[in-house]
């Protein structure tokens, strides 16, 4: 009985530790621009979105983003503390470009490798050989300087 509730525990925090903000703050190597990117599990799945990318160049503009994606099942407290450092001091030099994708599963992971010449986001999807049942909606949020907007990105999996 012990090894059956040992298991239990352990299996148990191998999944609570899946579902919270990844990689937070982590920079791009060998990138034009090295941009910040942050990756905040916001939900559990809003439908089939994928993806859904926005440029964010205001506070006023990540307001509104916040209003027209929270369908209830934002989680609040991650998703503040991840937006909290932009203020309009910041977008005088600085956008956003918000990445909103939805996965299968919520042990699936991403990681932001590189945005190319042509404005091409590219992103390595992490899936596991032994995955979860349950959705996961995330936002990947990227830091950019001005002088790297473009008029469209692209985002592509690798």
């Amino acid at each position: 009985m012990k090894r059956l509730i040992m298991i239990f525990i352990t299996s148990l925090v191998i999944l609570m530790s899946l579902t919270a903000c990844v990689n937070k703050g982590s920079a791009l190597n060998g990138s034009q621009t090295d941009p910040v990117v942050q990756y905040i599990r916001i939900g559990s799945g809003l439908g089939s979105i994928n993806p859904v990318l926005t440029v964010i160049s205001s506070v006023n503009e990540l307001e509104q983003y916040y209003r027209i994606f929270n369908d209830g099942s934002f989680r609040e407290a991650e998703y503040i503390n991840a937006i909290s450092k932009y203020s309009e001091n910041y977008f005088t030099n600085n956008f956003l470009v918000i990445i909103l994708l939805e996965e299968p599963s919520g042990s699936n992971r991403h990681i932001v490798k590189r945005i190319d010449s042509n404005s091409d986001i590219v992103i390595n999807r992490l899936i596991p050989e032994i995955g979860t049942s349950d959705m996961a909606t995330w936002n990947i949020i990227i830091e950019l300087n001005n002088s790297f907007k473009a008029e469209q990105f692209q985002v592509l999996f690798e």
